[in-house]
């Protein structure tokens, strides 16, 4: 299943605000109240994915980002385990925010520009610093097999989602696109960012709106 969602490279808040005739409510009852929770288009996946233990697990850095993937693959595995349970039993998101961002973008953007290429970080298993790619995305290898399953992609293929922090995603580009670039070529980039994210990525307005949302859809939300 693929459903991404795409920023206007423009503004980002061109498509952060729906309007009132795009929306719709949900009571949701409270303790000792009920509400009305405004439903929005861009938000709609959240409630798509067809499993019925929901779990959002948020990250704002690289390691918060490796706990995450480790503890999603950790969810699905347990509720098997455990329970008998099968991926598409489980809806699963994970948040790239702040300084994870960078990590939902493939191999091919990171060798495309010096100054992702330089960024250093440490590898989720070995613990040693690398640069120059990223590992979430490709995993380790052994001979012509891939041997990491805790990977963006590897979780992808199970039916595990992301959401990407958008606001975070055009400062990335307005840096990759180098100073005094013009806002043309800052949409440029971020468009080659936003088409290298895996299958079940969304691009959202921003992470933290993307954390209080799920909230607001049944998520469970654990800090990475």
């Amino acid at each position: 299943m693929r459903r991404r969602t795409f920023l206007a490279t423009s503004s980002l808040g061109a498509v952060a605000l729906a309007t009132p005739a795009e929306s719709r409510t949900l009571a949701v009852a409270g303790a000792g109240d009920e509400r009305d929770i405004p439903r929005y288009a861009q938000d709609a996946w959240y409630d798509q994915l067809p499993g019925k233990h929901r779990l959002f697990v948020d990250s704002t850095t690289i390691p918060e980002a490796a706990n995450a993937l480790g503890f999603a693959w950790n969810f699905l595995h347990s509720s098997q385990a455990g329970y008998n349970l099968k991926d598409s039993d489980q809806a699963v998101v994970v948040c790239l925010r702040h300084f994870s961002t960078e990590l939902a973008f493939s191999n091919d953007v990171w060798s495309r520009y010096e100054a992702l290429g330089r960024e250093k970080y440490a590898h989720p298993e070995t613990g040693k610093h690398v640069k120059g790619t990223n590992v979430f995305r490709v995993g380790a290898r052994r001979g012509a097999e891939t041997v990491d399953t805790v990977t963006l992609d590897a979780l992808a293929a199970r039916g595990v989602h992301f959401a990407v922090c958008g606001l975070a995603t055009r400062a990335l580009a307005g840096r990759l696109a180098g100073q005094g670039a013009s806002r043309d070529r800052v949409g440029q980039v971020m468009d080659e960012l936003v088409k290298s994210v895996p299958a079940t990525a969304h691009v959202m307005a921003s992470g933290v709106l993307a954390a209080q949302r799920a909230g607001e859809y049944g998520y469970t939300i654990l800090k990475g």
